[in-house]
């Protein structure tokens, strides 16, 4: 990223964490404009920290504010607006630290995950037939590991969608749109696999582009734009979609943060589209600054 935006004429420092914009702030040494990729850790709060610090020193940024950060990053917030908002996404119990689970999911294939994580750190399989003290079990260790409520959804089996977004309401709304697949390397979707942590570390799986105007698909970024308008603003994100074999879409997460990597999603959505890396990042950088009213 830092060569991408020193190919588009700017100056780059690289700030690295929080602690060291603070230390800049002491020694007088604010940037003008701040890439934000900041997600620290350990903290519900994590993601906010940095946009919050920023606006109060006055200094624009890229992604979205402290508010839309905390939101989507704590799940067991944004699942309920999203039922409230009518956006499919699904049923789940929520396990609360210290909570006593006294009995089974209703569905016999669960997904748990931290309430508070993000790059499917934490994220487990379920089954019931495992037993309600293997449930207790699993449920206490990802508490105990990252100091977070679990959630725990269905399974939902079929194709998983990434919708990526660039841009803010406006005239030229959006920037970007599209999507990619994950498939596994016999062009498969998943199915009733999971990509948990070990799966993205081990590979076998490959993201391919779709076309978001088929009639299956279509709902998916009438769902990501409408999300992209009521958060605004967020410059970019990413949604991730579940959609089953009869055509029903969940959406299972919002990426606020989503990766730049250039093998990532967002980055092969962009490719799809005829844009380089340099052009998905100059993209970014002229959303955000659209927003700021920096030109």
């Amino acid at each position: 990223m830092a060569q991408a935006l020193q190919r588009l004429g700017y100056q780059v420092q690289l700030i690295g964490s929080v602690d060291r914009l603070l230390d800049n702030w002491r020694q007088d040494n604010l940037p003008e404009f701040v890439w934000n990729l900041s997600v620290r850790a350990l903290s519900r709060s994590r993601t906010a920290i940095a946009p919050a610090i920023l606006e109060q020193f006055g200094i624009p940024y890229t992604g979205a504010d402290a508010a839309c950060k905390s939101l989507v990053l704590n799940k067991d917030w944004l699942k309920p607006l999203l039922q409230w908002s009518d956006i499919q996404t699904p049923p789940w119990h929520h396990y609360r630290l210290g909570e006593t689970i006294t009995q089974l999911p209703e569905w016999p294939l669960s997904i748990l995950k931290p309430a508070c994580e993000g790059y499917s750190l934490g994220l487990t399989r379920f089954d019931s037939a495992q037993g309600l003290a293997a449930l207790q079990a699993i449920v206490g260790h990802l508490q105990q590991q990252f100091q977070s409520p679990v959630l725990c959804e269905p399974l939902i089996m079929g194709r998983e969608i990434t919708v990526g977004i660039v841009g803010n309401p406006g005239d030229a709304f959006p920037l970007l749109s599209g999507a990619v697949e994950t498939l596994t390397l016999d062009q498969q979707p998943l199915g009733d696999r999971i990509l948990d942590l070990t799966a993205k570390q081990q590979g076998g799986f490959q993201k391919v582009p779709v076309d978001l105007a088929t009639p299956e698909l279509a709902p998916l970024q009438t769902v990501a734009l409408k999300l992209m308008q009521w958060l605004a603003p967020l410059d970019y994100a990413t949604f991730d979609f579940r959609v089953t074999p009869d055509g029903q879409a969940y959406l299972l997460d919002i990426n606020a943060d989503a990766t730049l990597h250039p093998q990532r999603s967002l980055a092969q959505i962009a490719t799809k589209a005829g844009l380089a890396y340099q052009d998905l990042i100059s993209a970014i950088l002229q959303t955000s600054r659209q927003r700021w009213q920096l030109g």
